[in-house]
């Protein structure tokens, strides 16, 4: 036999029959190789993902079902990335999520924490009332602080000077407040002095139940609103003491 026949008869189908295998075995065993980069492998990292078929709208919590672990690259990682699904349980979104999409801490919010609309307690509205540096306990209240609100309403009688107050609610959740910068007028021109720019307590925003803010928007119409501040350690009675219209007649 010559070596031309040999090469044909033997040699070739020994080779056909080695690149065969090797197909079948990548095809079949896709998890033995690895995805490579300039011929070094990529390594692989889970981050959290949203698994539901349907997007997550947005403001909406999230639950378990809704997510799933997702495979990535860790070279395209910024950072911003959940690795458990533990960790977004609960949260918020501010945005909507699309199925599969990684999520990021900057597209959900954890409850109570973040814009005011995500710190409103649920059942809850936030209003907001008129304060100064006297009324307002020198600004001292700080959002997350509780606070008792007293209603004072002058009497309307010529022949003598008199007012009425009542305390109205306790423990009222504080969630902001305002501040106005305002500057001294210089003696000289009445131009304002920049060094003597400050800041001047002008509204305080609660956090009350629906018709609590009706009343306690009336209660400013009617009277003058004294903010009290409540000690940082927990006291109960919290709520409703006394309003009603007949509270508000001379």
């Amino acid at each position: 036999m010559d070596k031309g026949k040999l090469v044909r008869l033997v040699l070739i189908p020994i080779i056909i029959g080695l690149v065969v295998t090797l197909i079948v075995r990548q095809v079949l065993n896709p998890s033995q190789s690895s995805p490579t980069t300039g011929g070094s492998a990529v390594e692989m990292v889970a981050v959290v993902a949203v698994g539901s078929k349907e997007p997550i709208a947005a403001r909406s919590k999230i639950s378990e079902q809704q997510l799933v672990l997702k495979q990535v690259p860790r070279s395209i990682l910024t950072g911003s990335e959940f690795t458990a699904t533990k960790d977004l349980l609960g949260q918020v979104t501010q945005v909507q999520l699309e199925p599969g999409e990684v999520i990021l801490k900057s597209r959900v919010v954890i409850e109570g924490k973040g814009a005011l609309p995500y710190r409103i307690p649920q059942g809850y509205r936030a209003v907001t009332i008129r304060i100064d540096e006297l009324s307002g306990v020198a600004g001292h209240p700080q959002a997350g602080d509780l606070v008792d609100l007293v209603l004072t309403v002058p009497e309307k009688k010529p022949d003598r000077l008199g007012a009425t107050a009542r305390l109205i609610y306790e423990g009222v959740q504080v969630l902001g407040k305002g501040l106005a910068v305002e500057a001294a007028a210089s003696a000289a021109g009445g131009v304002a002095a920049a060094a003597n720019e400050g800041t001047k307590l002008t509204s305080l925003t609660l956090a009350l139940r629906p018709e609590a803010a009706v009343e306690v928007a009336l209660a400013e119409e009617i009277g003058h609103i004294k903010v009290l501040l409540r000690p940082a350690l927990p006291e109960g009675n919290s709520g409703r003491i006394k309003f009603s219209e007949d509270s508000y007649k001379q």
